[in-house]
């Protein structure tokens, strides 16, 4: 239930942050009665339909059918988790928060360290680059590859000069020792012992988190100093700050524009980025000399709903489109692929036509969808070569049985399928009710497949779902005063059928267990869940509405609450007799019992007296 960070911490933090501030510091908003609205940066809005309460301290959006706390928003527009969160808020209110644990402490201070080694070396790189005489070399290079000044200044973009131990030297009157060095990865073991630095002799582009916080970097050789011996580029190592599957560059710049445009377009150098970025593209990231991955998607998915990959026009990036396609569908995110003209890159097609022509290939890319089918097609004659035709046709139909079913209704994938179908039934000249039928076959093998375990499926059920009942138990249940601990002991968490329902139960019942009342703001803080909170507003205004028009009070609505939940149960006891009778599992004394007491509950429950004898 909850992640294991001191409850004071939490509630401290959400006590000294106004959501209202907070929020307002990202998205203009408005006054309207008691709330603030804004236009919602997790959507197309028109009109506003994020809603900030200020007295409850929760944000929503109907449509995205998302909300939570300062923590939700923090963690979702920073795109970080909880604990980060945590920190990056108490950081913004001035409190110290309190340490878990040694080993926890002892992760968080390695963290900062490694952090802390990786800024101080960004700075030491891009000063030498900016001001060294040695270094202009590195600067004509930038200079011929178009890069202005200003984007060296915004990029950070820094060199090291082909020193063995330039950058080690410099850390001898830095509190950063050769160890936090060797694990950030700036610095290497010599084979005739000591160290040497790993980037020497490289144009440096540093790699930075959503914070903007330097974790790695991307060097590549300088064609001046190269050695025979040497790789072209050389990048960081995995670290505990870094992961090349997880960190996109340029993100910590693009992600506004990303968010405002709800698309990211993903080249493949650092240069390319750069260059995007200084011809007005400010939405493109690059992957990290890797192949874009699930992490990536997953990453890209907090601040937008497609993706275009710039790629190249060979038959390399034409493959690399297809690989990728699938995990687009897994992760369900749209997907276009803008195919540059053979032989240029990105930077090469920007210095020839400039930012507007780059930005018109993108505009007209073509869904991925269309960009396979041109693929698998390709040299094939549909008509005549009919066992390649319908190697091409399964492969289709397969990508679109893994179309996950109920997608948002953002992902314009599965909205696309019908259209497909048609397609595919033109060009393969086959029945479109044939393909249908195969698509369903399709789908029935992979669904009759071993699910994989999931965890709580509290985040998957909207609060609409709830009972009418368990509404009505969980309005009672935040009051905060002495009915919240009559209902939390009133009722076992099975007793309620909507897994939100039972998590906000065992939570409340942790809370009284430590002599708290379970409150709304009090479940809040318990909480971790998005969705849960999401759960509780939901429940929380239907009760204030409420409170205006009943005229029962809380007592007698928990009375009328726990005689409803008995009826239930007594009704769910006698469907699973009656599903015993009818499947002859009694022994014959024991159908007759259980038909006597089955009676005797029916008849309880519409107020039959029992027949007497005589």
């Amino acid at each position: 239930m909850s992640s294991g960070t001191p409850l004071d911490d939490k509630e401290r933090v959400r006590q000294a942050t106004d959501l209202v501030e907070l929020v307002g510091g990202h998205i203009p908003l408005e006054r309207r009665g008691r709330l603030y609205v804004g236009l919602c940066p997790w959507h197309d809005d028109s009109r506003p339909s994020l809603q900030v309460h200020p007295e409850r301290q929760f944000w929503k959006c109907w449509v995205c059918n998302i909300g939570g706390d300062c923590f939700d928003f923090v963690e979702r527009w920073e795109g970080v988790d909880f604990v980060e969160a945590l920190r990056m808020l108490a950081e913004r209110a001035g409190i110290r928060l309190q340490r878990r644990g040694s080993f926890k402490k002892e992760a968080h201070d390695e963290k900062s360290n490694l952090l802390r080694a990786l800024s101080w070396a960004a700075q030491q790189y891009h000063q030498w680059l900016i001001e060294a005489r040695e270094a202009e070399p590195v600067r004509s290079y930038l200079h011929e590859r178009g890069i202005s000044a200003d984007a060296i200044r915004r990029f950070g973009i820094g060199a090291s000069p082909t020193n063995w131990q330039w950058l080690l030297d410099r850390a001898r009157t830095t509190p950063h020792s050769e160890r936090v060095l060797q694990a950030c990865g700036l610095i290497l073991p010599s084979q005739r012992g000591g160290w040497y630095d790993r980037f020497r002799g490289r144009v440096l582009f540093p790699i930075r988190d959503e914070q903007h916080r330097t974790v790695a970097f991307g060097g590549r050789v300088l064609p001046a100093w190269a050695r025979p011996d040497e790789p072209k580029y050389v990048n960081s190592p995995e670290s505990p700050v870094f992961s090349k599957h997880r960190h996109l560059y340029a993100l910590d710049l693009a992600r506004d524009t990303i968010r405002r445009e709800r698309l990211a377009v993903v080249v493949e150098g650092y240069t390319d980025a750069v260059l995007c970025h200084q011809y007005g593209l400010s939405h493109v990231v690059a992957v990290l000399g890797t192949a874009l991955g699930s992490g990536h998607i997953r990453l890209l998915k907090r601040y937008c709903d497609a993706v275009c990959l710039l790629l190249d026009g060979d038959e390399a990036g034409r493959r690399r489109a297809n690989e990728v396609l699938e995990l687009f569908v897994a992760e369900q995110l749209d997907v276009r692929v803008a195919t540059l003209p053979a032989g240029e890159d990105p930077a090469e097609l920007l210095k020839r036509a400039g930012g507007e022509a780059l930005r018109a290939l993108i505009d007209k890319a073509p869904n991925a969808w269309d960009h396979k089918l041109d693929v698998v097609t390709e040299g094939i004659d549909l008509a005549r070569d009919t066992h390649r035709a319908h190697a091409a046709l399964e492969e289709m139909l397969t990508l679109l049985a893994r179309v996950p079913r109920g997608t948002p209704s953002g992902y314009t994938v599965q909205l696309k399928q019908q259209q497909m179908l048609t397609r595919l039934a033109h060009r393969f000249r086959v029945d479109e009710a044939t393909l249908r039928q195969r698509l369903k076959e399709m789908r029935h093998q992979r669904a009759s497949r071993p699910a994989k375990t999931t965890g709580s499926t509290s985040s998957e059920e909207s609060p609409r779902e709830l009972s009418l009942i368990e509404r009505e138990f969980l309005e009672l249940l935040i009051l905060g005063d002495a009915v919240s601990s009559q209902v939390a002991t009133a009722v076992a968490p099975e007793e309620l059928e909507h897994p939100a329902a039972q998590q906000l139960l065992m939570a409340a019942r942790e809370l009284l267990a430590e002599g708290k009342v379970p409150s709304f703001d009090a479940l809040m803080l318990r909480v971790e869940d998005s969705q849960l909170k999401f759960v509780l507003a939901d429940v929380a205004e239907a009760a204030e509405a409420k409170a205006d028009v009943t005229e029962a009070g809380p007592q007698e609505r928990l009375a009328k609450l726990v005689e409803r939940l008995g009826t239930r149960r007594a009704e769910s006891q006698s469907r699973r007799v009656i599903a015993d009778l009818e499947s002859q599992r009694y022994a014959e004394e024991e159908e007759a019992e259980a038909l006597r007491r089955l009676v005797q509950e029916q008849r309880a429950r519409q107020g039959i007296s029992a027949p007497t004898d005589g």
